[in-house]
């Protein structure tokens, strides 16, 4: 169903993916996993409805879902979020307010119920891209604040069994551009050298047949 509906809303943007499209109700059918990189360090929080969910009946499922619903994609395959850094559990009571989906307010007295596992991790890949195991039960809406301070709106893409997101570039910080302008530097001296070296030869071979 997720995947029809996304697919009928990408045709209908012509293909631009724009946000809030997706509108919960009192509750929220896939998880919602938040994505923020700065300095070279990535913070992720998925969150999943506890009371709203049919597919979660319980905190027990809901933090589940939360661990295992989104992996990395490396050259080696996918890893667990486990295995990139220390998760943290949280419980909590609103939706994110930047998050690209609408979510109808709390009935007074009942608060929102959500679950959300957030990671910290610095990854050691110039550039990330996350996917939903096969045989995963819950889709995946993963959206970026990205451009926010710009007035920009929020950058989402649904997810769904066996789907990978679009590549992610992490950006390279001041030490990586200087490593890389050294880097450079070091090349274009040895090509220099090797430049000077052999016609300092062709000269001292033209000078011998002389």
């Amino acid at each position: 169903m997720m995947r029809r509906l996304r697919n009928f809303i990408l045709s209908a943007a012509g293909g631009t993916v724009l946000a809030p499209l997706f509108v919960c109700g009192h509750g929220c059918e896939f998880l919602m996993a938040r994505l923020d990189v700065e300095s070279g360090r990535v913070r992720l929080e998925i969150t999943a409805d506890v009371a709203g969910n049919p597919l979660i009946q319980d905190e027990s499922a809901a933090e589940e879902a939360v661990r295992t619903s989104l992996q990395l994609r490396t050259p080696a395959g996918l890893v667990p979020l486990s295995g990139l850094g220390s998760m943290t559990l949280e419980r909590r009571s609103e939706w994110d307010a930047g998050a690209p989906a609408l979510s109808a307010p709390a009935t007074p007295g009942q608060p929102h119920q959500l679950t959300t596992a957030v990671w910290e991790w610095r990854p050691d890949l110039p550039d990330l891209v996350f996917a939903v195991p096969r045989g995963s039960l819950h889709d995946v809406l993963l959206w970026t604040r990205a451009g926010a301070s710009t007035g920009k709106q929020a950058q989402w893409t649904l997810l769904v069994e066996g789907e990978s997101s679009p590549v992610i570039q992490m950006p390279r910080t001041a030490s990586g551009k200087m490593l890389a302008w050294l880097s450079s530097g070091l090349v274009l001296a040895g090509v220099l050298l090797l430049h000077h070296n052999r016609s300092r030869l062709r000269r001292i071979r033209a000078f011998s047949l002389e």
